[in-house]
C-alpha cells in the first residue's frame, strides 16, 4: 500500500521525468513505465543514493500532483491514477491517497482511497470527471471499476459531489445506512460519525435518497436526513437556502449546535482537541452565520455570546463556567 501525498515534489524532480518520458504516446509510456518498474523489482538497476524504486515514485508523484496541464493529460491514460488535487479556499491542500490491490473473482481490483485530514481539506477529480470537495476528517473510497461496471463512493465524513452526466451508469454515494444516486447534478453529504444524522442536501439537479428501501427525491434546497439511532429518514428544507454548503466557502453556520458539537466543528476544522472542564456548558446552545471563521474568532464569539471561558495551550483548548 502507497500513500501519496501531494505537494512532496520538486520542479527539478518533475523535469528529471519529463525528459525520461519526453512526448511518448500511451501504449510506448505505458510499456516504459512497466520496464523500469521490473528492472527494479528484479534488482537490475544500480543507482547511487536513493532506489530507483523510490525517485520513480516521487516523480510520479509529481507528475499527478504539480501542473494542471500535466492533469489533463493523465486524464486521457485512464489505466494509470488520474487524480487531480485542488487547493480550497483558506486551507492547506492535504489529500492523501491510498492505493491497495483487491482480489475479486480472480481479478486484480485497485481500491483508491482519498483523505483530507483534521484541519485540511481537498478535491479531487475522478476518472468521469465528477469533481469531488472533502470537508476536514474527510475520506472518499473507489475502485478501479468505477465508470466502468459502476460509479459508487463510500464516503466517511463530508464531501461536496460535482457530478459528471452519465445516464448509463448511475453515481451513488453511500454514506453509512444511507445512499445517494445522481445522474448529473451538485449536492453535499454529511456522514460525520461522531454526529446522530447523516444529511444529504441538494444544491442543483435532482438526487434519489434511500434508506433501507425506502426512497425520496430531493429539490433544491431540500435535504434528507437519516437519524443513526431509529434508521429512519425524514426530508424537509434547508435551514439557510442562501448557505446550504457554508464549509465550502469557509463558514460556520449554526442553527441551535450545542457547545458540544460545535467542539467537535473545531476539533475537526482547527486540528485540535477541545475538552469541559465543566460538564453543565455543553449544553449552551448557538445560532448564526461565522464569516470571519479564524478560531480566535470563533472563540472569542462563544465567550462574549455565554458565560464561558477558554483557555488554549498549543493545540489544546479547554472550555469553563466563567
Amino acid at each position: 500500500m502507497d500513500r501519496f501525498l501531494a505537494g512532496d515534489i520538486s520542479r527539478e524532480e518533475l523535469e528529471l521525468l519529463d525528459s525520461a518520458m519526453g512526448d511518448r504516446p500511451d501504449d510506448a509510456f505505458d510499456s516504459y513505465a512497466k520496464s523500469i518498474w521490473e528492472s527494479t523489482a528484479s534488482g537490475n538497476a544500480n543507482i547511487p543514493g536513493k532506489s530507483l524504486t523510490d525517485r520513480m515514485k516521487e516523480k510520479v508523484i509529481g507528475r499527478i500532483n504539480i501542473q494542471e496541464d500535466v492533469e489533463r493529460r493523465f486524464a486521457r491514460r485512464r489505466r494509470w491514477l488520474s487524480i487531480a488535487v485542488a487547493s480550497c479556499a483558506a486551507a492547506v491542500l492535504a489529500a492523501v491517497v491510498t492505493v491497495c490491490v483487491l482480489l475479486v473473482d480472480n481479478r486484480q481490483i485497485l481500491e483508491y482511497e482519498v483523505v483530507a485530514d483534521r484541519g485540511q481539506k481537498s478535491s479531487v477529480t475522478l476518472p468521469d470527471g465528477s469533481r469531488v470537495w472533502l470537508n476536514s476528517a474527510s475520506r472518499i473510497c473507489y475502485t478501479s471499476e468505477f465508470n466502468k461496471d459502476n460509479r459508487n463512493i463510500i464516503l466517511d465524513g463530508e464531501a461536496y459531489f460535482e457530478v459528471a452526466k452519465n445516464k448509463k451508469i448511475p453515481f451513488v454515494v453511500y454514506a453509512s445506512g444511507m445512499s445517494v444516486t445522481a445522474v448529473g447534478t451538485e449536492f453535499n453529504v454529511r456522514n460525520y460519525p461522531d454526529e446522530g444524522e447523516v444529511t444529504a442536501t441538494l444544491v442543483q439537479g435532482r438526487v434519489m435518497a434511500c434508506v433501507e428501501g425506502t426512497s425520496t427525491y430531493l429539490d433544491y434546497g431540500q435535504e434528507a436526513v437519516m437519524n443513526r439511532t431509529s434508521g429512519k429518514m425524514s426530508k424537509q428544507i434547508a435551514s439557510d437556502l442562501y448557505h446550504l454548503v457554508p464549509w465550502r466557502s469557509s463558514e460556520i453556520l449554526l442553527s441551535g449546535e450545542s457547545l458540544e458539537h460545535l467542539g467537535c466543528i473545531l476539533s475537526r476544522m482547527y486540528n485540535v482537541d477541545v475538552s469541559f472542564q465543566d460538564e453543565n456548558i455543553k449544553k449552551y446552545t448557538y445560532t448564526g452565520l461565522i464569516r470571519n471563521n479564524s478560531l480566535q474568532n470563533v472563540l472569542e464569539l462563544i465567550s462574549n455570546t455565554s458565560p464561558v471561558d477558554y483557555e488554549m495551550n498549543g493545540d489544546k483548548i479547554v472550555f469553563r463556567t466563567r
